[in-house]
């Protein structure tokens, strides 16, 4: 049934005669009067409820402020607005006022008897006139319930579709995963005074004999010959379980995949050797694509209280995590291999490398991500994974996305790494990813000698880096024969502290940082004394305190440079204070230390002329400091004594006559 609205419109405007001086109109709780009947709308009975305000009415607005329209299946309102505008809701007689429900239908008083019993007839509930409304909300709330139950059955059944054409589950599933996923055990029984006892192990499931096992060694069994974890009977806990993840690759059309989500559960009780297998899908994500560049991705999630016609949903469970190599991640888990290459065949996937990507790593992974970034990068991935460099082609799926390290547009290995051909080797013994890539790929770009001995030497020291400016002075094998003779005369002048030990890192970075003092100094860098100390660390100290002393007088120089001129005009005193002007840079600093405020990080401010400070001193204590005054763009910037406080209104009647009447004559003698 379908509420005809412009029959409901003419239905609507049913005018309350009632007189003005009513006295229900003026009782404070009633605010609304109701009045119903069932009438006959486009072939229909229609249940008619009309709730007029007090307000209007006593204004002579006669006219229903709403009026619900109720049916069997479905029913709206009719809002009229002071000005007589209407419009149309789908709000419950609950929401029909922005305050709580309750207040309203206590607000509510019927006209007439009539009313509520029609209500009462209508809807099939007990006429009672204080509970009427409230009935007649709780079966719009029946029929809301079933209005969102059929949309969500009609949304569903598109779910159950979908759902109808993934294939079976593959039948060994539970069987391949015990072999290759599922940890495996022996369990003996516990006895320290015996040799040798007898063991149960559950991957051939066959009793053996093992000599003095430990509890949680990793043994082989007997049997078998594979590796299991030895559990004593008697110190076994009552109750043990082993929980996995394991993603099933199946193929749905040509364009699409579906990768099935599975937790598998491996229970041992006490007292029982056999293992208790469940298996639950608990995700199903479906990979497609339309172009064969672009992958869209489907995430459903298995939900058993779903009320619908189907328990799948669409997207990722509540509160799910992604990218975590545990139990808990949703869609990260090892790869079941059985029939992998046949359900790839066909696709935009058939050559992704999927099996030597997930065998040569070793470890859980999302393969949704890998199937959806291997169309963006089709070529690179699948040759980077080929040849050998599956952490490379890693950090492109996972972590960095395409990287400027690479060149996707070549067919050869190396100039895809873009290093040379001898490099290769050296990159895939080390397992390299993008980061290694990018330090070794300066190494090539200066086309450095020794280069691969050099970076196998940097990884075995773990220094992170090493600049590659500085092999225009010396070789790379020079370099490292240096830095280990180095390292014992480090140690003895660099002793252990409380935070690290030293390091040869720390000496590359202290010897790098020599030589690029020497360099801005425009030493002779052909000069094996200058190159080669005796002791690294010692002319790094020297050459530093050497650059301190040349800056200090540089910075002195432009110190005296600023205040020349200045110092001259800027003198004041009077019976107790005067204006003194600081000769050299340090005499900030032991300001700031005695007054205990920062002006002694103001030197470089002061050389560079961005400022000038002058002091507030006591006429009877000239060389004691008292208070210091900030002068920036010709006005006075900050006025601080002692801990950063306030002059006194002496100081600063003082200091404002100085940059009243001297301030301005110095500045222009500056």
């Amino acid at each position: 049934m379908k509420l005809d609205k412009r029959a409901c419109r003419h239905a609507a405007n049913v005018p309350l005669h009632i007189s003005l001086n009513a006295g229900v109109l003026y009782t404070e709780r009633v605010k609304y009067l109701v009045t119903a009947a069932v009438k006959l709308l486009g072939g229909h009975r229609v249940l008619t409820v009309y709730f007029y305000e007090c307000e209007r009415l006593k204004a002579n607005d006669r006219m229903p402020k709403w009026v619900v329209f109720q049916g069997n299946v479905t029913f709206a309102t009719l809002e009229r607005d002071a000005e007589g505008n209407v419009k149309w809701r789908d709000a419950m007689v609950q929401h029909l006022t922005d305050y709580y429900m309750g207040d309203f239908l206590q607000s509510c008083v019927f006209y007439k008897k009539a009313g509520f019993y029609t209500i009462a007839r209508y809807i099939g509930a007990k006429s009672d006139p204080t509970k009427i409304l409230w009935e007649l909300n709780w079966y719009q709330q029946d029929i809301r319930d079933q209005q969102t139950k059929i949309r969500r059955h009609k949304r569903d059944t598109v779910v159950l579709n979908k759902m109808s054409s993934v294939p079976q589950t593959p039948a060994n599933l539970k069987r391949w995963a015990d072999k290759h996923i599922m940890p495996h055990y022996l369990f003996y029984d516990y006895n320290n005074g015996r040799a040798k006892t007898q063991a149960y192990c559950t991957y051939c499931e066959k009793f053996s004999v093992i000599k003095r096992p430990k509890s949680n060694d990793v043994l082989r069994c007997p049997k078998c010959g594979q590796k299991a974890i030895a559990k004593a009977q008697g110190r076994r806990a009552t109750y043990h379980e082993d929980r996995e993840t394991c993603q099933v690759i199946q193929q749905v059309s040509p364009q699409e995949l579906v990768v099935r989500i599975y937790k598998l559960y491996w229970s041992y009780a006490r007292g029982k050797d056999t293992a208790r297998k469940s298996a639950y899908e608990v995700m199903r994500i479906f990979v497609r694509s339309d172009d064969g560049k672009k992958a869209i991705v489907e995430p459903y999630y298995y939900n058993s209280g779903y009320d619908s016609v189907t328990h799948w949903r669409r997207g990722y469970h509540p509160g799910a995590l992604f990218g975590m190599e545990c139990f808990i991640s949703e869609e990260t888990g090892d790869v079941y291999l059985p029939g992998l290459e046949k359900a790839l065949q066909g696709t935009d996937w058939e050559y992704c490398a999927l099996r030597q990507f997930y065998e040569r790593t070793a470890i859980p992974m999302q393969v949704s991500h890998y199937l959806k970034m291997y169309l963006r990068h089709p070529l690179l991935i699948e040759r980077l994974t080929k040849a050998g460099f599956e952490n490379i082609a890693a950090d492109v799926i996972y972590r960095d996305g395409f990287s400027d390290a690479l060149d996707e547009m070549q067919t050869k290995t190396h100039r895809i790494l873009r290093v040379e051909k001898q490099d290769v080797s050296v990159l895939q013994e080390q397992k390299a990813g993008v980061p290694l890539l990018k330090k070794y790929q300066t190494y090539v770009a200066i086309h450095l000698r020794g280069r691969s001995a050099l970076f196998q030497w940097q990884l075995h020291h773990k220094v992170s880096e090493i600049p590659a400016d500085i092999f225009q002075y010396l070789t790379a094998e020079k370099f490292m024969h240096y830095m280990e003779a180095q390292l014992p005369i480090y140690w003895e002048k660099r002793p252990a502290n409380v935070y690290r030990d030293p390091t040869m890192e720390t000496l590359v970075i202290t010897y790098v940082d020599y030589l690029h003092m020497c360099r801005r100094q425009a030493y002779d860098m052909k000069d094996k004394s200058v190159l080669f100390p005796k002791n690294c660390a010692a002319a790094h100290d020297r050459e530093a305190e050497r650059i301190q002393k040349i800056n200090d007088a540089q910075k002195n120089r432009a110190f005296g440079i600023a205040y020349a001129g200045f110092a001259r005009k800027a003198a004041l005193s009077n019976e107790e204070l005067q204006i003194v002007c600081p000769k050299r840079a340090n005499e900030l600093v032991a300001e700031g230390r005695a007054l205990h405020h920062c002006v002694g990080s103001y030197i470089d401010r002061v050389a560079e002329g961005r400022c000038l400070i002058v002091f507030v001193r006591r006429v009877e204590e000239p060389k004691k400091p008292y208070v210091t005054v900030e002068v920036r763009d010709g006005k006075i910037a900050q006025i601080h004594g002692d801990h950063n406080s306030d002059p006194t209104e002496e100081v600063k009647k003082f200091v404002d006559l100085w940059s009243r009447k001297v301030l301005p004559m110095a500045l222009q003698a500056a």
